[in-house]
């Protein structure tokens, strides 16, 4: 949800000029994102105010990734230093950054073509593969609170308690696809190896990474933005995320298995992947997706929010998808994998 800016036109020409000593002659609002960013000077510059959530220590982390990540030639933005030599400053409790314009374009999700879905692939693999000489620390995020059976109870707990909240006849989608994740949440509590999961790579990653971070110029991929969310977590949730979202075959929520293995085939040219790893990705995916009530809670507290509603349906077309061919998944690509790592 995108927050008032404290920004005024005139106030960022003022500031610009004040911090970076840079004159600013247009400034145009942009409506991409989460953050409030501004156009200055017909695209030379983007500014970017973030969200009251995010301390200067999470985007100056940000900035040595993203300096890293350039060191061994993957596309990421570059940021404008401040007159003092800093990549960001704090204006009325909201941290703000300067890059320069990225020329190029965004894709919708579920759109990319095949090599479009390969490239995907390749650079989240040279993205894991340069954080892993990451010099700096990254919180860690196990996922542990999406899989023990305690989390499990908790989620179901969650949906449970936004179902008593909806009407039958005033919801009915919503009312069954609520009805169906506790179903099978209650199903995988109680018939899933959770030692097991508790083996899978954990490594550094983007931690959001996907076709809506990618900017394109001629088809292919100019710069990935947003390393924000940059931790140590199952690399292996990031691996088939990031496939759900770009492949048009999973559109529909279901998961073209082919092609998942032929991203797998591209990621691990660059990092390696155990057993578990391929024996658990489906699993740990829809577990995740089972826990979240992202997009119905918010639809119902604002029937306004139609695009998010459409996202929570996908979401729970690829729980059902992923509920059924979980085991079949995970044998697969057990099978036709494992002997390449």
């Amino acid at each position: 949800m995108i927050e008032e800016t404290v920004f005024t036109n005139e106030k960022i020409i003022e500031v610009v000029k004040n911090i970076y000593n840079i004159d600013v002659y247009q400034v145009e609002k942009s409506n991409r994102g989460s953050a409030n960013l501004y156009s200055l000077n017909e695209n030379k510059y983007i500014f970017k105010e973030f969200q009251t959530k995010y301390t200067k220590e999470e985007i100056d982390k940000e900035i040595i990734i993203i300096n890293h990540l350039k060191e061994d030639d993957i596309p990421v933005p570059e940021y404008v230093k401040t007159i003092s030599g800093e990549y960001s400053f704090v204006y009325e409790n909201r941290i703000v950054i300067m890059q320069k314009f990225i020329d190029g374009y965004t894709m919708e999700s579920n759109t990319g073509n095949y090599d479009q879905i390969l490239e995907s692939a390749e650079y989240l693999g040279k993205i894991v593969k340069s954080l892993s000489t990451l010099e700096i620390n990254l919180p860690l995020n196990d996922a542990s609170g999406w899989y023990s059976h305690k989390a499990i109870e908790e989620s179901i707990e969650k949906q449970e308690k936004l179902l008593q909240n909806i009407s039958e006849k005033e919801y009915p989608q919503i009312y069954i696809d609520l009805t169906d994740k506790i179903s099978m949440l209650k199903s995988v509590r109680d018939n899933i190896n959770f030692g097991d999961i508790n083996k899978l790579s954990i490594m550094n990653t983007h931690g959001d990474y996907s076709v809506q971070q990618f900017i394109y110029k001629d088809g292919k991929i100019k710069a990935i933005i947003d390393f924000v969310s940059a931790c140590k977590m199952p690399v292996v949730w990031e691996i088939i995320r990031s496939y759900s979202y770009i492949d048009p075959k999973a559109k529909d929520g279901e998961i073209n298995i082919n092609n998942l293995i032929q991203y797998i085939k591209k990621f691990t040219n660059y990092v390696s992947l155990n057993e578990y790893d391929f024996k658990y990705m489906s699993y740990l995916y829809l577990i995740q997706l089972l826990a979240s009530t992202y997009g119905y809670k918010q639809y119902i507290a604002d029937n306004s929010k139609i695009d998010l509603l459409e996202f929570a349906f996908f979401r729970t077309k690829l729980c059902k998808y992923l509920y059924k061919n979980a085991e079949k998944i995970s044998n697969t690509l057990v099978k036709k994998l494992l002997n390449n790592n």
